[in-house]
This record gives structure tokens, sequence and C-alpha cells, in this order.
């Protein structure tokens, strides 16, 4: 449990983030991956964790390239880590207009089809400059990056090639984490292509699944993301890394209830006896999704606790009745997501994934960061 002291008052609900434990997922994926570099995706925040704040920590930790997905969240890292030799590469693109912004802040532009790679030319040309970019070729996902006829064209075209200093070249994986999907093998293949036609370029394939695949998708950097934060979906069986959040909510109220009483919204949950209820002070603003209602669970001093009925914005209801009455009272925090019930997990009762379980976590937290040398 938490020490509650070290808990602001004001708080319903406390968001611990282990720097440590990701530090060391990183410097797991960097061993696994040597030769190759081990990059950071760092998009949405840091999938909802705080990209500064990991940031900082995995470039202490030896990290030299990040990616993000937007300028702004690009911007926003490049003032936390000034040092102009750690790259910062923007996923999205470079948008018209916005050369400039990439120039000033020494952002690397991932250009995804040939206008964006015409226009990066253009801006170097323009300023006598070779300022670096990554190529993004689509291997079968249909999202971002260039088609194979518009790479083909960009290679008949090696003066804007060479003018747009174009330093890595990288695709993404659809099924890596379905490890025995077909698609990861033809992706791969058409990638070693692909690459063949521009020669003494690096290129970068892996994401954090792809990293699991085996070293024939490793290439020059892998851009783990998830994996980070202790996820691996599609490879859980295997998964040495540790998971980096726990996710405590404060109990606001305690409530006795009779049996035949219904709890939450539109009453769905029916009490068979009398109960006593713990009313905990997060919701699905806070990105406890309203899918929990009535499926999971929270913990308390090795009680696993039922979450019943609906899901409210700001509150959930649980049965504490098998939790002897002073042990637990209005202000003691309960565990919702931790080592008992992992984000894994709790993506499997919701349905989902656990970048959407991340990425979601809202901004009512009072967040603690562990050290990262922890």
């Amino acid at each position: 449990m938490i020490d509650i002291k070290k808990v602001p008052k004001t708080a319903n609900s406390l968001l611990l983030v282990h720097l440590g434990r990701i530090v060391r997922n990183y410097r797991y994926l960097t061993k696994k991956l040597a030769p190759a570099e081990c990059s950071a995706t760092l998009k949405a925040n840091a999938y909802g964790l705080g990209a500064v704040k990991v940031g900082q920590a995995l470039k202490k930790a030896g990290c030299s390239t990040f990616f993000l997905a937007t300028i702004d969240e690009a911007i926003e890292l490049r003032e936390a880590i000034r040092n102009q030799k750690t790259k910062i590469a923007v996923l999205n693109g470079v948008p018209r207009n916005t050369e400039h912004i990439f120039h000033r802040y020494n952002l690397i532009p991932v250009l995804n089809d040939l206008d964006q790679l015409n226009r990066w030319h253009d801006s170097n040309l323009k300023k006598n400059i070779r300022y670096p970019s990554t190529l993004h070729v689509d291997t079968g996902m249909n999202r971002l990056g260039l088609s194979l006829r518009d790479y083909k064209s960009a290679i008949e075209s090696p003066t804007v090639l060479h003018g747009a200093h174009i330093c890595l070249i990288m695709s993404h994986l659809a099924c890596s984490d379905e490890p025995d999907h077909e698609n990861n093998t033809q992706q791969l293949e058409q990638f070693k292509a692909l690459s063949k036609l521009l020669p003494n370029i690096k290129l970068s394939l892996a994401n954090s699944g792809g990293i699991f695949l085996g070293t024939d998708f490793h290439f020059d950097m892998a851009r783990p993301g998830i994996a980070l934060y202790g996820s691996l979906p599609g490879h859980e069986e295997i998964n040495p890394l540790r998971h980096s959040v726990d996710l405590y909510g404060r109990i606001l109220q305690v409530r006795q209830a009779e049996a035949g009483s219904a709890v939450g919204y539109g009453g769905t949950h029916k009490l068979k006896k009398n109960s006593r209820i713990a009313v905990v002070g997060t919701g699905y603003a806070d990105g406890y999704q309203r899918s929990f209602s009535s499926a999971s669970y929270v913990f308390f001093e090795g009680f696993r606790l039922p979450v019943i009925g609906r899901v409210s914005m700001d509150t959930i209801t649980v049965n504490i009745s098998d939790v002897p009455e002073s042990t637990i009272t209005p202000g003691d925090f309960v565990e919702i997501i931790g080592d008992k019930f992992t984000v894994d997990d709790a993506a499997v009762v919701a349905g989902t994934v656990p970048h959407e379980l991340f990425t979601g976590l809202g901004k009512r937290h009072s967040r603690i960061y562990g050290c990262a040398t922890s």
C-alpha cells in the first residue's frame, strides 16, 4: 500500500509512475536489440504518463532518439531536453508552412508523402543547409507513409532525396501483437526489398511487438512505445518487462445498503444481501472506463473487492462487505491498477488494448514519479 502521509490531502486519486521500472525496461530492450539502436516513442504524452518526465529519465539512461506524434509534443520535449544532439522526430510529418518550426527547434520530420518530401527538399535548398529527415514507406498498413508507387517515384529523383537529407527509412508493423500473423513476414520481406533500392541509409521497422519477433526485424533501430511501460500485447507469456504504473482511488464514503436495493445509474446492480459499499473517487473522467461496470475489481490489504453498478463520471462503487469494518474507512485508498491487477489485466476486462487505457488516464490524478534509478 501507499504511504498515505505522502499523498496530497486534496487528491481523490493517485497515479504512481515508476520511472525506475521504465528505465529498466528501456535497458532490457536496448540489450535485446544490440547492436541496433533502441529509441523511445513518447507520443500522446508518453502514453499518458508524462513525456517530459519519462523523456528526461530515458535521456539520462542513454536514449538519444525520441519519436513524438505531433509538432507540439516534440516542441515540449525539446524545451525539456536542450541537448541538440538528441534527435526528436515527428511521426505525423511536416504540415504546410511549418518547415521553419522544425528548423527552429531542431526537429526531424517523418516524411509521409511526396509533397512533404519535395517541400522539405525545397526548404533545405532555400536555406542552403541539409536538415535531416526520416522517410516513411508503407509496407501494408495503409495508414501513413509513401505507397510503393510513390516510393519508386521518389527514387527516380535522387536530387530531391539528397536535398531532403534522409537519414532513416522506416515502416510500421500492423500485426506485431500477433506473432504468427502472416502480415509480419510479408511486411518484413517488402521492407527488405524496398530498402535495397536506397542502400546505405539506416532502417527501422520494429515497434514494441516487432522487437520480440526476432532479430530479422531489428535492422538499425527499433521504436518501442508500449513496451517501455511494461506492456507487451500478444507476447504476454514471455513478457520480461515491469509494469510501470499504480493507480489508487480514495474512499469518499462508506455506507450500509439493504438487500434488494439497487446501486448506481440505471439500478443495474441489485444487492443479494445487506452490504457495505465504498464510494471511490475515480470514474470514467479519470480513464476508468464504463466497461468496468460490475465487471472489475479493486484491492485493499489483500482483499479482492468487486466493482458493482455502473461506473460514474467521478466515482465507482465497491462492495467491501468482506473487509472488517474497523479496517477500512473513508480516506483510505484502494488499488485500482498495480501488480495485482495490471493494465494488461484491465485491458482484457475492458475489451480493449492497454494503449487506450494508458492514454485515457485523465488529468485529475495526483501524480507521483518514482526515482528513475530505483
